[in-house]
Order: C-alpha cells, then sequence, then structure tokens
C-alpha cells in the first residue's frame, strides 16, 4: 500500500466536503435517479447520496483498490468499481458529483467525458481549489504554484465551465469548518503514525502537516468551490 493511502486508512474524508452543501446540489433529484460519485475515495459523501435517491442505483468509482474495497464492505447497496471516473460503468446518470477529484485528469477532460453518461436532463456537481483572494500571501502562493499550478480564481473556473460548453446552474464556497472537518482527523492519523520508520510514509506526513499550517495561517486566500453545471 502506498504511503498516501496507508495515512488515509481508517479516515473517512480524503478532501474537505460539507454535507449541506451537498444537499444542495442534490435537491429535486428524483428519488428514483442514477447518481455517480466520482472519485469516491472512502465514501465520505455516499451517505448523502444514497439518502437522496432511495429507489434509484448510485455508482462509486476510484483508482485506489483500497478504497473501493473499504466503499463495497461499507456501502453493500452502491456498485462500487476500480474504474477511471472519465469512462464509469453503469451509466446513463442523472447526476455527476465528484468531490475534490476533478484536478486529477483535468476539468476539461472530466466535462468532455462525462457528456457521453449524462442523462437527458442531468447535471454534474464538483468542487475544485481555487483561489478566494485577489492578493493571496506568498506563501500560500508559493506552496500551490507547486502543489497545483494551474489552480485558478472563480471567474477562471467560471470561464473554463463556459469555455468546455456547459452553463452554470449554482455555486458556492465550502465553509471553513468542512476544511476542519478534513484536517482534525488527518492530525490525529498523523500523530498514531509518528513512530513509524517508513521514510515515505514520514515524507507524506510532513507534506500534509506543511499543508495544514498553511491552512491555519492563510486559509482565507484559497478554498473549494462548489459548482453545479449543465450541458449549455
Amino acid at each position: 500500500m502506498s504511503a498516501i493511502l496507508r495515512l488515509f486508512d481508517g479516515l473517512t474524508l480524503c478532501a474537505p466536503s460539507d454535507p449541506a452543501a451537498l444537499g444542495r446540489v442534490l435537491a429535486g433529484l428524483r428519488p428514483d435517479a442514477a447518481v455517480l460519485d466520482a472519485g469516491c475515495g472512502r465514501g465520505a459523501d455516499l451517505p448523502v447520496l444514497l439518502a437522496a435517491v432511495p429507489l434509484g442505483r448510485v455508482v462509486a468509482v476510484d483508482l485506489a483498490e483500497p478504497f473501493v474495497a473499504h466503499v463495497r464492505a461499507a456501502f453493500p447497496t452502491v456498485q462500487a468499481e476500480l474504474a477511471d471516473m472519465r469512462a464509469p460503468p453503469g451509466g446513463p446518470f442523472e447526476l455527476i458529483w465528484s468531490g475534490g477529484a476533478v484536478c486529477g485528469p483535468g476539468l476539461g477532460a472530466c466535462l468532455a467525458a462525462w457528456r457521453g453518461v449524462l442523462a437527458p436532463g442531468g447535471r454534474v456537481a464538483f468542487t475544485e481549489l481555487c483561489w478566494r483572494s485577489p492578493a493571496p500571501s506568498a506563501a500560500a502562493r508559493a506552496f500551490w504554484a507547486e502543489e497545483y499550478p494551474g489552480m485558478g480564481d472563480a471567474a477562471a473556473l467560471e470561464a473554463a465551465i463556459a469555455g468546455a460548453g456547459w452553463r452554470q446552474l449554482q455555486a458556492e464556497w465550502l465553509p471553513a469548518s468542512a476544511w476542519a472537518a478534513y484536517y482534525g482527523p488527518v492530525e490525529a492519523r498523523m500523530a498514531a503514525l509518528e513512530a513509524d520508520a517508513d521514510p515515505a510514509l514520514q515524507a507524506v506526513i510532513a507534506a500534509f502537516r506543511a499543508e495544514i499550517a498553511l491552512w491555519r495561517a492563510h486559509g482565507g486566500d484559497y478554498g473549494y468551490r462548489l459548482s453545479g453545471v449543465a450541458p449549455a
């Protein structure tokens, strides 16, 4: 198991998430709808998704085999598959949800791929890391230039959505509480692994400690932007 998977073993959240914001995304969804959780991680958002479609289907995909195995065990009614989020099985879907995962393949690639598995009248919702401040601190700029060099602001995200041929239906920032709920268990897990001698694991822990310290000092400079979109 890779060091990053070892760190997240036993945790729930693999990125900031907010059930209330996700609930607003799901408003109006038919109870028999088909939903995709693209890049599901360890299934943190699945309870909210399942509750929204009690008569429907939920498919969850991820490229991390331990995550998929956990989802299969924890959520037996979910179709959990080891698959690329751009080529999910089980469509078409009335809703495609991706929490903090579009940064891997890239938003444009995801939106292009999801057109083919979206049901008529369906929509997509996702969270993407964006600058919130027009003048981010030097520390935040330096950190994210290494970790996510393509990060833009909300206006750039909206332009990318429109440029891909989609229209924005809703948008909001995840609250600071979503970040605290994510980082708190990660910090506890890192403390439990402090004595582990694996250098790869300790490098991952050091990177996360730096990320959390940056958030505490400059978290107002950036955040996760939740967008709901539909084909234009």
